[in-house]
């Protein structure tokens, strides 16, 4: 009889209220619910936003969308809130595009190739690798990601910028369309606050290079080629000749605490002791 693999839990949603009480009890689950089921939940192709994790473990389990996945009752409120915000921006830049359509004298609802703005705009790149791209402005040539962050974070990013994760992934996003054909000429991301005033926003940029995305697609092509010299599926001890990296390990789906089977669950990184 095979033992089942352990499930790794955050604290318990109602912590921070007082017990027993319904209501809190029934939106929490009914926004959980919801959460599990939206489209970025149920995605299991690696994606743009993926493919410069610094963690080369977590990506070869996403590479097969590798179960267990123990870590599963992650609090979902932050991606909720993100979703929401770009799901508003989309509608207010689309809302641009329709009013210079109109100015125009244009069909306002139908886009047209003239729309300055493209916007949750699907990017194809080599290896299957597919994603959506927050928004391009073709004026400028920016390739514009929205990122919903605290405050405490967003100080973080205003002194040093975006990790390696962030900064791939705007590149990956820049050579989607440069390949479909757009004038790409910097990569941005905008930190949106999460509570406090819009103007506390900050706008990282750097110049478009499309090396930095051709770098990450063949980094995954040798995920690939792991998979398939040492299928580390059916034998869990290859696992560990991926290494880690610091990358927010609570939050990793594959995340299991003290886990010694690398099958069942990756116990997180460990920073190397200093000689």
């Amino acid at each position: 009889m095979t033992t089942p693999a352990a499930v790794f839990a955050q604290p318990p949603a109602g912590m921070f209220r007082p017990p027993g009480d319904p209501l809190a009890t029934s939106v929490i689950q009914t926004v959980k619910q919801a959460a599990a089921r939206a489209p970025r939940s149920l995605q299991a192709a690696v994606g743009p936003s993926e493919l410069g994790t610094p963690c080369l473990r977590r990506l070869g389990y996403k590479a097969i969308d590798h179960d267990p996945k123990p870590n599963r009752d992650t609090d979902p409120w932050a991606s909720v809130i993100g979703t929401a915000t770009h799901a508003w921006m989309a509608e207010t830049y689309g809302r641009l595009n329709r009013d210079a359509r109109r100015d125009r004298g244009d069909h306002v609802s139908i886009p047209v190739p003239a729309d300055r703005y493209l916007i949750e705009h699907r990017v194809h790149l080599p290896g299957g690798i597919s994603g959506s791209c927050d928004l391009f402005d073709r004026d400028t040539g920016y390739v514009i990601d929205w990122k919903v962050t605290g405050l405490d974070r967003l100080k973080g990013y205003r002194k040093i910028g975006p990790g390696q994760q962030y900064r791939t992934q705007g590149h990956l996003y820049g050579l989607g369309m440069q390949l479909a054909g757009e004038r790409v000429e910097r990569v941005a991301i905008v930190f949106l606050p999460r509570g406090g005033r819009i103007d506390q926003l900050y706008p990282w940029s750097e110049p478009y290079d499309p090396q930095i995305a051709v770098d990450a697609l063949k980094r995954f092509e040798e995920i690939r080629a792991f998979h398939i010299a040492l299928d580390p599926a059916e034998h869990p001890e290859n696992w560990a000749l991926l290494p880690t990296a610091d990358a927010y390990c609570t939050y990793c789906p594959f995340y299991l605490p003290n886990s010694t089977d690398l099958g069942k669950g990756c116990p997180g990184h460990t920073a190397p002791k200093e000689k």
